[in-house]
């Protein structure tokens, strides 16, 4: 079901949240006081935007908060109720949350954020899923989360969309991106104006501190909320089976799996493709529904599991498990496949007529490591949630180097790979290895063969170990015959009674 709608939508990330996580890895690699923080993280955020009554949550994933804003005409404040929110979110994270005493000692998270502001589609994906996934769908939703990545600490950033929307006692808080500032990210998104400021720079000394008062609800929602829980009352558990959400919360079941797989896959330019003036929502947001079918139905088939969408792109992950090829096999194949399907998307006529004959393709990244699964959030609205090294260099080798239709590695899975060939004959680990390349001095790898070429590669390397081993046997038998003495018996000889 889609349902059309317009307003703002606002990316808030924890930026440092990495850093927290290897700080904490580096003491306790079972990220306990980092999962006990973003429970209590995500509940506040939650119980502040629900009393806002202007928006919502639509996902959180990882140390970022996805909040759609539907626009309301009749509200003649909507501009700056929207703005308080956003502030407001920022006085939680510096004022209210680093300040708990439960966290004292922990690093404070550091907050940034992107606003974007236009046409949208509200998706619930529950057609052909095990279990449904609300998402948007839009260039809004894209954009937001664009320029948020580029944000400095304490720093919001729009889009001109929504600077021209805003009253112009909002447009005079902001000041423009020069071209340094927007070099990275303005090639991705078809708006080539954006605007900036800082979270404390859009109300007055006196409004900020009414905004802080306004947070008191929430104060004592997250202080019950951090002291509710104890860190030993977080267990996790092995998972011997195909990892699976379903019941998993912090309070309850947390799984911890020691050696896992993890896959980024997201749609080269597609935030591009999206018209300033939204006018092509319609078309893509049809493009869309099939490419997460695509998505889904690869995943399904090489016995992953999904995490999330986010909006262009999935999150999974793949555990070995008794019965099942092994996970890295199972990763690449549907790395393979997914740039195999996605691309065939550019020869379907109906697609290219909704696309105006631009082409889509997909850059993916993969890694192997430890990995915590859980469930984080409100009760009812608890979002799938994986932290690890694992994940941020899947994420990484996505997101900094895999271009259209490449496969991008860590090298730490390069050295699974590479161990993979040295103890089995399995002629899958051998094209994979003698394909990957190196990024510079990166630590990177790519891999860009088609999933065709890899099947024939393989076929190729079978044949020929067949091929080799037939005649190592050969040779075989015949230094075994030659050695063979040619002894003449007489039967009748009397060495022989």
């Amino acid at each position: 079901m889609f349902n059309k709608k317009q307003g703002v939508h606002l990316y808030l990330n924890i930026k440092n949240l990495m850093d927290v996580i290897r700080e904490e890895e580096d003491k306790d690699d079972d990220l306990k006081r980092t999962l006990h923080r973003l429970q209590t993280y995500f509940v506040g955020q939650a119980k502040l935007i629900n009393e806002s009554k202007i928006g919502f949550v639509e996902k959180h994933t990882a140390g970022r908060t996805h909040v759609v804003i539907e626009f309301d005409e009749e509200n003649d404040d909507f501009y700056k109720t929207m703005l308080e929110l956003t502030v407001k979110l920022f006085i939680f994270n510096n004022k209210t949350f680093n300040n708990l005493s439960k966290y004292k000692d922990y690093p404070n998270f550091k907050a940034h954020a992107g606003l974007d502001f236009g046409d949208y589609y509200e998706y619930t994906i529950n057609e052909y899923l095990d279990d449904e996934e609300f998402t948007t769908i839009g260039g809004v939703a894209n954009n937001s989360a664009k320029i948020q990545s580029y944000a400095p600490k304490d720093y919001i950033y729009i889009t001109k969309k929504l600077y021209d929307n805003l009253p112009s006692v909002y447009q005079d808080k902001f000041s423009e991106l020069d071209d340094g500032e927007k070099s990275e990210f303005n090639e991705k998104i078809r708006s080539s104006r954006f605007f900036k400021t800082h979270y404390k720079d859009i109300f007055s000394d006196d409004e900020l501190i009414s905004l802080e008062e306004d947070l008191s609800k929430v104060k004592e929602r997250v202080e019950d909320e951090a002291n509710g829980l104890n860190l030993k009352s977080i267990s996790f558990e092995s998972c011997k089976n195909q990892l699976t959400f379903d019941g998993l919360s912090l309070k309850g079941k947390n799984k911890r799996l020691e050696e896992v797989c993890v896959i980024c896959a997201d749609i080269r330019g597609f935030t591009k493709l999206f018209h300033v003036s939204d006018q092509n929502l319609d078309d893509l947001k049809e493009v869309m529904e099939l490419i997460y079918g695509i998505m889904n139905d690869v995943t399904i088939e090489s016995l992953g599991s999904r995490v999330q969408y986010q909006g262009d792109r999935i999150l999974s992950v793949y555990n070995d498990f008794k019965g099942s090829e092994d996970s890295i096999l199972r990763m690449f194949k549907a790395a393979l496949s997914l740039n195999t399907k996605i691309e065939e998307l550019n020869s379907n006529l109906y697609v290219q007529e909704k696309l105006n004959n631009q082409k889509i393709f997909i850059g993916i990244g993969c890694s192997i490591g430890k990995v915590i699964a859980t469930r984080l959030g409100l009760n009812g609205r608890k979002d799938k949630i994986i932290l690890s090294d694992a994940y941020k260099y899947a994420n990484k080798s996505e997101d900094n180097y895999a271009g259209a239709g490449e496969i991008v590695i860590w090298k730490k899975l390069k050295e699974a790979i590479d161990s993979k060939v040295e103890n089995s004959d399995e002629s899958e680990y051998q094209v994979i290895q003698d394909v990957l390349t190196a990024i510079s001095t990166t630590g990177f790898y790519s891999f860009n063969i088609t999933e065709e070429d890899f099947n024939d590669l393989v076929q190729q390397k079978n044949d020929l170990n067949e091929s080799v081993n037939n005649v190592f046997k050969s040779s075989t038998l015949n230094n075994l015959t030659s050695r063979t003495p040619n002894v003449q018996v007489d039967p009748w000889s009397k060495s022989n009674d």
